[in-house]
């Protein structure tokens, strides 16, 4: 059963592995057959080896002087939702982006994260080449 404090505590590791750039600390949140959805319009990533390869070719090296806040909106038996935002310094051309957006997350008894599924938007729009391939 997911509850608040565990969620929150999801969440809080989380954006620490973000704003740190540490894909092993952030890899460490989920089981090793999580399912991951970048978008509803991308290809579901599935495991951590695939997870690792995103994480490592969209986000470590190409961000920095990251900002990552969220507001708790619903917790289940099974899955929290949350408003989450972020601002980050674009490396490839020094533009800040801001984004806007939902993260709804499973855990299982371990809080770990077995399915993430994310809806976000960017402003100026992410470069669509970060997607998952």
């Amino acid at each position: 059963m997911v509850s608040e404090a565990a969620f929150r505590k999801w969440l809080d590791a989380y954006g620490s592995g973000w704003i740190n750039q540490d894909p092993e600390h952030t890899l460490a949140l989920f089981t090793d057959d999580a399912s991951y959805m970048y978008t509803p319009f991308h290809k579901i990533m599935h495991g951590k080896e695939e997870i690792r390869r995103y994480i490592k070719k969209g986000a470590v090296g190409l961000q920095q002087d990251i900002e990552f806040s969220y507001e708790i909106l619903a917790v289940t038996d099974k899955f929290g939702i949350c408003r989450w935002k972020a601002g980050l310094t674009w490396k490839p051309t020094g533009e800040r982006l801001r984004f806007d957006g939902i993260y709804q997350v499973f855990l299982n008894d371990r809080n770990l994260c077995y399915r993430f599924d994310e809806w976000w938007h960017a402003k100026p729009p992410l470069p669509e080449d970060n997607a998952p391939q």
